[in-house]
């Protein structure tokens, strides 16, 4: 419970074409996937104290006329799909060239592709929310209907509005058939890597806390400062909150972990599960360094941390 810049690109290999994407198979979650919930990252987190000074907002979902786009419009917007972090994925880019949303990482080019169709589907009947971090920062979260999975993540922006703005424009884009295969993208452009980090000594002094918000239960991880490292997704129950909380534990002792630079030059870390699925999220930070730092806590703090309510 989580947006453009210019910059001179070298020129990137691409073929573009209409392409009839396959229908995409039905992923299959990570257990726990109670309803209403499963995704814990910092895309999906609720607004807990002291976490996040702007409230998640929901965005209505799309009319009949905008699910209908004029043929301008539709063909005004383009995909790339491209490596990145290990993986595929897919961005949406206006006819200005500015990255409206990224999604999430695929493990090949076809499943990206795939994906495509997953993610128009989930802009006309999906759930749209903002979310505001501690650095007043906010970015666009795209989920599925029952909110089971992120689809896709925005920018960060300054302010809500600018969000709200980029949220219109996936509005107007979406509908493209325009998608473009990259074999690579400037390495100015890269925005997410695999980083392997050394062991690390466990320390007793953090605790995860319980939190309940809005009927829904989420849990936090906290340095031995206090300061905040993560917080979960919302679930439906406490019993369902610990389940996930055993999940993340053990995607933590894998180690598979990643950072992820925004538009605004600032990093964040990742944990995802073994099949990819991306788990938690951490808060941004104003450089690689600290984001590392930061990741080094949760490693620190998490085996032994006590479980306060």
């Amino acid at each position: 419970m989580c947006f453009f810049w210019k910059r001179k690109k070298n020129k990137m290999k691409a073929t573009e074409t209409s392409v009839q994407q396959p229908s995409p198979k039905p992923q299959t979650p990570i257990e726990p996937t109670p309803t209403n919930e499963s995704k814990m990252t910092e895309n999906s987190k609720k607004p807990i104290e002291p976490k996040i000074n702007e409230p998640i907002k929901k965005v209505p979902v799309l009319t009949e006329s905008e699910k209908s786009p004029t043929s301008t419009n539709r063909y005004s917007g383009k995909y790339e799909v491209y490596p990145e972090a290990g993986g595929f994925k897919f961005r949406l880019k206006a006819s200005n060239g500015e990255i409206l949303v990224v999604s999430q990482v695929y493990a090949s080019k076809a499943g990206a592709i795939s994906g495509i169709e997953t993610f128009k589907k989930n802009v006309e009947t999906g759930i749209f929310e903002f979310y505001t971090d501690k650095s007043n920062y906010t970015q666009l979260l795209i989920y599925t209907p029952n909110k089971s999975r992120l689809i896709a993540t925005g920018e960060f922006y300054e302010s809500v509005q600018r969000s709200n703005s980029a949220a219109d424009s996936v509005k107007k884009f979406y509908a493209t058939d325009k998608v473009a295969t990259l074999e690579s993208i400037d390495p100015s452009e890269v925005r997410e890597e695999i980083v392997e980090l050394k062991p690390i000594e466990a320390n007793a002094s953090g605790k995860f806390e319980i939190l309940v918000n809005d009927n829904q239960t989420s849990f936090s991880l906290k340095a031995s400062n206090g300061e905040v490292l993560f917080v979960s997704s919302g679930y439906s129950s406490k019993a369902s909150a610990m389940q996930g909380l055993d999940v993340v534990k053990k995607a933590i002792e894998a180690g598979s972990f990643r950072v992820k630079k925004d538009k605004q030059g600032r990093y964040q870390f990742e944990i995802y599960a073994a099949n990819k699925s991306l788990l938690i999220t951490g808060e941004t930070y104003p450089n690689k360094d600290s984001c590392l730092s930061a990741l080094d806590s949760v490693r620190r703090f998490y085996q032994k941390a006590k479980i306060v309510e």
